[in-house]
């Protein structure tokens, strides 16, 4: 499909229905569906005289930018609405098999001071929002480290299942506390909703030499779901000014952290540095019988019961607290510091359970603990309590008996 220009058009690009939709989608989580300001229900497109084109979402919290090379004809810059341009998109495939429509070519064109998108023999005007009162992104923190995005997004994915829901009215708890070393060659990521508390610390790749360690709070599930978005094969990480960005392949993501970063609660001195009782067992089984027990709490309508942990020298149970004689299978344990006789029993949120087991990567896993009343910390395979480069750790709850 060819579009003429001429000397009425003020902004021109061209690409498919299927790379500009993902594009819409990707910076659409971060424009808001019920703005306060009008042109924040907007996106943001800019035609660079390079040929390339970047569409941005802003909330004034995040904002998301993509960038489409080689798709500019005619530079310009225009802001229209986010919902309608990825509406006309979906309603002009319509009754077309996907990979045609998918591949179909998208002109998104100013002509006559009007913007309009033509694709598949429509062409349709939107009424544009004044780029003038579109407000200005905050400067992005210069890169400090980069890694491999799978293992970035795996962590934090680790990392944010103990952080909050907005509900509850705790903002902070909603967050991950990253923190990037002097040295550039760690990222540490920790969460806690103050039951437990995740700690990973991910080796990475030096991008400035500056000294000094950063540290911003980032809103942990938001920030999750932002990065099922990144396609690169490499995460650019930067932090600085209560700013939190991400630059993977064409996305780049910035985010405002909170703003009392010193508040968050202390967390190292929670992590022991040994332990007098560890217990290493299949993940895989525990994780089972850990399901199995919610299973019978939920059938039973006892949600409120815990799942009690029994380790004895060669053995662990996972098994549902409830009233009189529950018996659950055993499953073969290595165990360090239990005797002959000895019978210890952790009881546990069987959500919270359920979380730290499934959040291991390796084939087995140990518990580390100090008592049956203090903090549990499980690792991946026999990994050192101290040392461990993932620590999840759990509160377990008081048995009344």
């Amino acid at each position: 499909m060819t579009t003429t220009m001429n000397e009425t058009t003020t902004f021109a690009l061209t690409t498919t229905r299927r790379v500009l939709a993902d594009a819409l989608d990707t910076v659409g989580l971060a424009v808001a569906t019920r703005p306060a300001v009008p042109v924040l229900a907007g996106v943001l497109i800019t035609g660079h005289d390079d040929g390339s084109a970047t569409l941005t979402g802003f909330d004034y919290h995040t904002a998301i930018t993509v960038t489409l090379p080689d798709t500019v004809r005619v530079p310009g810059r225009l802001v229209v609405s986010h919902s309608e341009l990825k509406g006309v998109l979906s309603a002009t495939a319509k009754g077309t098999p996907k990979r045609q429509a998918d591949a179909a070519p998208v002109t998104f064109a100013r002509d006559d001071g009007t913007p309009s998108v033509t694709v598949d023999g429509y062409t349709v005007p939107f009424e544009e929002y004044p780029t003038d009162d579109y407000p200005t992104l905050p400067e992005a923190p210069p890169t400090l480290a980069s890694m491999g995005r799978e293992r970035f997004v795996s962590e934090l994915a680790r990392v944010s299942v103990a952080t909050i829901g907005a509900d509850w009215g705790l903002p902070m708890l909603e967050t991950v506390r990253m923190e990037i070393a002097d040295d550039g060659h760690q990222l540490s990521m920790v969460a806690t909703d103050r039951y437990r508390l995740v700690w990973s610390i991910l080796s990475t790749l030096p991008e400035n030499t500056a000294a000094g360690t950063s540290t911003v709070l980032a809103h942990g599930r938001a920030l999750a779901k932002l990065t099922k978005k990144l396609t690169g094969d490499t995460v650019g990480i930067g932090i600085g000014d209560d700013l939190f960005a991400i630059t993977c392949g064409s996305v780049r993501v910035l985010t405002r952290g909170h703003e009392a970063v010193g508040n968050f609660p202390t967390f190292r001195p929670l992590f022991p540095d040994t332990a007098s009782v560890t217990v290493t067992a299949d993940r895989a089984e525990l994780l089972k019988a850990t399901v199995r027990g919610r299973g019978i709490l939920k059938a039973k309508k006892e949600n409120g019961l815990s799942l009690t942990m029994t380790v004895t020298p060669d053995a662990v149970t996972i098994a549902p607290d409830l009233p009189g004689s529950t018996i659950s299978p055993e499953m073969p344990a290595k165990t360090d510091g239990v005797t002959s006789g000895d019978l210890l029993r952790f009881a546990f949120n069987p959500e919270f359970l359920e979380d730290a087991l499934s959040s291991i990567t390796a084939d087995t896993l140990t518990l580390h603990a100090t008592a049956t009343t203090k903090p549990v910390v499980v690792t991946d395979g026999d990994e050192n309590v101290s040392s461990a480069a993932y620590r999840h750790l759990l509160m377990p709850i008081r048995l009344s008996s």
